[in-house]
């Protein structure tokens, strides 16, 4: 037994030593693959999408010129072969904005003149009205959305958005709603209202052409979703502008006649009655949920350590220790790991395991070992990581940082486990092995379902997907002078491939010479995966079948200098925040926050430094606040674009380690020692929860069931109120952490003595 001990001791000091070796560097300390490195140069601003080729855009041309000759007929036939043949590659209508090919034809049958716009509708009437009225009666969005999608134009288009946004409203897709109402409304409206049509043009956005509906009842219903949202300011200004131009209408809203102005005033004043909205404390994935905007239900009680439990430290992010300290972080103390909550178990994913904690005691949920994937009982948790870790490095140098995510619903568990680096030098060949995804089934104590790897070496998983229960969407990149990102779908139940849909490529401070880490990850809100590329472009793509809707290009930053890297470089972990109808990023390689219009990707808002300038979190939006944080804690009103309290602190210390969380009405903020707690509505500092007093430092934040949880670069810890029976349980779950199976048998049917009670 002293032999078995000593062995395993020595391999787990073998694997620390191992694993603190390893370094992913970014700031170009290693020799190149080939070819000296620049210290500071420019980054190309260049963006490479799906653009349509030379037929298609000859195809356009004609058009104009059939168009110009009132030749009605072949202008029409030609728009609707171009949409069936070249639909999906994508054209731009701004400098900065692209859309697919199908709307971009939509939008110029939406500009035909009346003569031609008839003969169009002649063509593809009976087939809209077969859809449109098999959908009411079947109250089947996807047969209304074909109506919109291929036929937008039809006579019964207008009729269908309308139908899909009472259908998303009933549903409580508010954005939706929203999104396919506000296709009705005339160019006029939004061209006053949103300096971003008048600076991109209203004939980018695709609007619904002479429609007949009455506009009273789409305004009122935009106003209903609005009030729905809990976004009281900006319904009493919309209902303000709405009673000028309709004060008298009337219609049918909330299933009875009524008059409009008046049933939507009576709504806000009762609004403020309403219970919030019911939530679980379960915390899926990262941020919380697919929109990446979850705010925790109700704030921890926090008083000492409930149980604390080793984790495999992480790597170093650089070999030079003495370099400038990360942005939240510590360069030699990765905080790498973001566990998830599913009912009363906590999940957190190394780089090629993962492993289960009962939430209110620390120990492993199934069994004698924490670690439930890979399931060999005869393998040291430690051990498991070493014959992998030891084949993840390539020659040359790496950017980038490992991370650590996970994903779960319907009792399924998604994770991408291995080989973190997903962008290699053309020179590197037969790189031993790759990052792969794993669906395990928790039901069934973490059995794996299925593992996907993916075609060969070029290819790699970004990160952790999304899921709607039925498919999975991962970001995907491929390796190249410009890497590539592309979107994947996957059958949920057995991970079949169902399409793959190339977004851009663009040149990356690797500058194709360097191996880099990247962990890009998808956003899912109300049918539509949103991709923060990190390339110089932000995407929506339709999650039923991969289509781009739009890509915005945005400014990035041109100048890179790898011997000081700008603190935005910092931001790997930074998906597109989705908030009623808008989307927020902070792109890696942009110094600034950009805010965007959800359905049409057009620019909305953007936050320049020194606002944005150390910003890698952006943690949410609550009270129409984005809370983002770097080295310091900043409020920005998301209505004015303006900042609504300086800084936190204004200057110098404290300085964030980690990510912070919003619970209820709160801000948490962690910091070495201390988490400082920041009211939502008001910004007023609250208090400071004393981290060292508790033996505990700061670390990447979740809370639940009363617990606060903070995963540091080697220690999963829960913090809670004194419990009886608490100090046994945590001291009995982090010494099993260390100890041989064996003899972890052995503390367990013994543990009755201690008042525990005995896992089988």
């Amino acid at each position: 037994m002293v032999q078995t001990q000593v062995r395993m001791s020595f391999r787990r000091w073998a694997v620390r030593l191992l694993l603190t070796g390893l370094a992913w560097p970014a700031t170009g300390q290693f020799a190149p693959a080939q070819g000296p490195v620049l210290a500071r140069f420019e980054l190309s601003d260049a963006v490479q999408v799906d653009e349509a080729d030379a037929a298609a855009r000859t195809h356009l041309e004609q058009v104009k010129a059939l168009l110009a000759n009132q030749q009605w007929d072949e202008a029409v036939e030609t728009l609707r072969q171009v949409t069936e043949n070249h639909g999906g590659k994508v054209l731009a209508v701004s400098p900065w904005r692209f859309i697919s090919v199908r709307d971009y034809c939509h939008l110029q049958i939406a500009s035909l003149p009346g003569e031609a716009l008839k003969l169009y509708r002649d063509r593809v009437d009976a087939q809209a009205r077969g859809w449109y009225e098999a959908g009411v009666r079947q109250r089947e969005s996807e047969l209304l959305e074909r109506v919109v999608d291929q036929l937008f134009c039809s006579s019964w288009g207008d009729d269908a958005l309308l139908a899909l946004g009472d259908l998303a409203l009933e549903r409580g897709e508010l954005g939706k709603a929203r999104g396919a109402w506000e296709k009705i409304l005339p160019p006029e409206y939004w061209s006053r209202r949103t300096p971003a049509v008048q600076a991109d043009g209203s004939g980018t956005w695709l609007i619904y052409p002479d429609s007949d509906l009455d506009m009273a009842g789409v305004r009122a219903r935009r106003v209903l979703a609005i009030i729905m949202a809990g976004e009281d300011e900006v319904a009493r200004r919309e209902l303000q502008e709405f009673t000028r131009e309709f004060g008298v209408a009337e219609g049918r809203l909330g299933g009875r006649q009524v008059r409009y102005a008046d049933f939507l005033a009576n709504l806000i004043d009762e609004s403020g009655n309403w219970p919030p909205a019911a939530s679980d404390g379960d915390w899926p994935t990262f941020a919380g949920s697919p929109d990446r905007n979850r705010v925790a239900p109700r704030p921890a009680e926090v008083s000492t350590i409930v149980w604390k439990v080793d984790l495999p430290p992480t790597p170093p992010a650089e070999l030079d220790y003495n370099a400038p300290r990360r942005v939240a972080e510590k360069r030699d103390q990765l905080l790498s790991y973001h566990p998830i909550i599913v009912g009363q178990t906590v999940l957190v994913a190394g780089q090629d395991e993962i492993r289960a904690f009962d939430l209110h005691t620390g120990r492993p949920v199934w069994g004698d070992r924490a670690v439930i994937y890979p399931d060999d009982p005869l393998l040291d948790a430690d051990e498991a990581a070493m014959p992998r870790l030891r084949k993840t490095r390539t020659a040359g140098a790496g950017f980038g940082a490992p991370r650590f995510t996970l994903t779960a619903h319907n009792d399924r568990l998604y994770a991408r486990l291995g080989n973190p680096v997903t962008s290699s030098p053309h020179e590197v060949r037969g790189r031993p092995e790759q990052g792969y995804l794993v669906c395990l089934d928790l039901k069934e104590e973490g059995s794996k379902r299925w593992s996907r790897t993916p075609d060969d070496a070029s290819w790699a998983f970004e990160g952790s997907p999304v899921t709607d229960g039925s498919f999975v969407y991962v970001g995907m990149r491929r390796s190249g002078v410009r890497p590539q990102a592309f979107v994947a779908c996957f059958d949920a139940e057995r991970g079949r491939l169902r399409w793959r849909k190339f977004v851009c490529a663009a040149e990356t401070p690797a500058q194709g010479q360097y191996e880099e880490l990247t962990h890009n990850l998808l956003t899912l809100a109300e049918g539509i995966i949103y991709y923060n590329t990190n390339l110089g472009a932000v995407a929506a793509l339709d999650a039923r079948d991969g289509q781009i809707k739009w890509i915005t290009r945005y400014q990035r930053a041109k100048t890179v200098d790898l011997a000081s890297p700008a603190k935005h470089f910092y931001r790997d972990l930074n998906p597109c925040v989705y908030h009623r109808g808008w989307i927020y990023v902070a792109p890696s390689d942009s110094r600034n926050i950009l805010a965007f219009d959800a359905p049409t990707g057009m620019p909305l808002l953007r936050w320049e430094p020194p606002l944005a300038e150390d910003a890698v979190h952006l943690l949410g939006v609550s009270h129409d606040r984005l809370i983002a944080s770097g080295d310091r804690l900043r409020w920005i009103d998301v209505l004015t674009g303006t900042s609504t309290r300086d800084p936190f602190p204004a200057q110098g210390s404290p300085q964030s380690l980690g990510r912070g969380l919003l619970v209820g009405d709160k801000v948490y903020w962690p910091t070495w020692d201390k988490i400082y707690v920041f009211d939502q509505k008001t910004d007023r500092q609250e208090e400071a929860i004393d981290l060292a007093a508790r033996g505990a430092t700061g670390g990447n934040l979740l809370v639940a069931d009363g617990l606060l949880l903070i995963a540091t670069h080697d220690k999963l810890i829960a913090l809670g109120p004194e419990r009886q029976g608490q100090k046994a349980a945590a001291e009995f779950s982090a010494l099993e952490i260390s100890l041989p199976a064996e003899e972890i048998r052995q503390r367990r049917s013994t543990s009755v003595v201690n008042g525990l009670r005995a896992v089988p």
